[in-house]
């Protein structure tokens, strides 16, 4: 579901972001700003001008770290999907060291909630590029689901039920985000979105 557009895009930064910074600052200036425009406007909206107007630069200062918006957006979602995996990973370790009789898939769902800049950045396109790398987190997911959690016996052999659970995590993790839910309602659709998993694997595998 694409993310519903603001009436009105961000202002200008102040004119103090023409000062000299040091190489590494100015790059994550470039980042920041790039992600608040490609996240209000939409990313096929978003010049190389236009980003280098809100950020009170010119355009080769711009070129000078980055060749594209494309690579400015690779840039992003890298940095983005590296910071999930800091977390992904010992929650992922944690459920394996839990025994075959966990099933959290509700605080997965959490997780996910938590990450709302890479939500928010993914739902930022409706282009190839973005479909691409939206198809791309959800196939890393189902495969760290794979290898990690403890499936129950069979589901080896329902090659695309994997793909549906990470398919209904991300989803309504995003439409969480969108629609701005409450702690308590976050909370409630998490137990909701564990019990109909769970019903659902029982009743594929029976």
């Amino acid at each position: 579901m694409p993310l519903p557009r603001p009436s009105s895009t961000p202002a200008a930064l102040p004119p103090d972001t023409r000062r000299r910074l040091p190489s590494a600052d100015r790059r994550q200036q470039i980042l920041e700003g790039s992600e608040t425009l490609f996240t209000t406007r939409g990313f096929e909206a978003v010049s190389m001008g236009d980003l280098a107007s809100y950020l009170g630069v010119s355009r080769p200062t711009i070129y000078a770290y980055f060749t594209s918006t494309e690579a400015i957006l690779t840039a992003l979602l890298d940095t983005r999907l590296a910071e999930f995996e800091t977390r992904l990973a010992p929650f992922l370790a944690d459920l394996r060291a839990s025994g075959s009789s966990a099933r959290p898939f509700g605080e997965l769902f959490l997780l996910l909630v938590n990450e709302r800049a890479l939500l928010t950045l993914l739902q930022s396109g409706g282009g190839p590029v973005f479909a691409a790398r939206r198809q791309a987190v959800l196939t890393e997911l189902e495969r760290r689901l794979e290898t990690h959690f403890p499936p129950p016996p069979g589901i080896s052999r329902q090659p695309f039920l994997l793909a549906c659970v990470s398919q209904l995590l991300q989803g309504m993790a995003t439409n969480a985000v969108n629609t701005r839910l409450g702690t308590a309602e976050i909370k409630q659709l998490a137990a909701t979105l564990d019990r109909f998993v769970n019903a659902g694997l029982q009743g594929v595998l029976s």
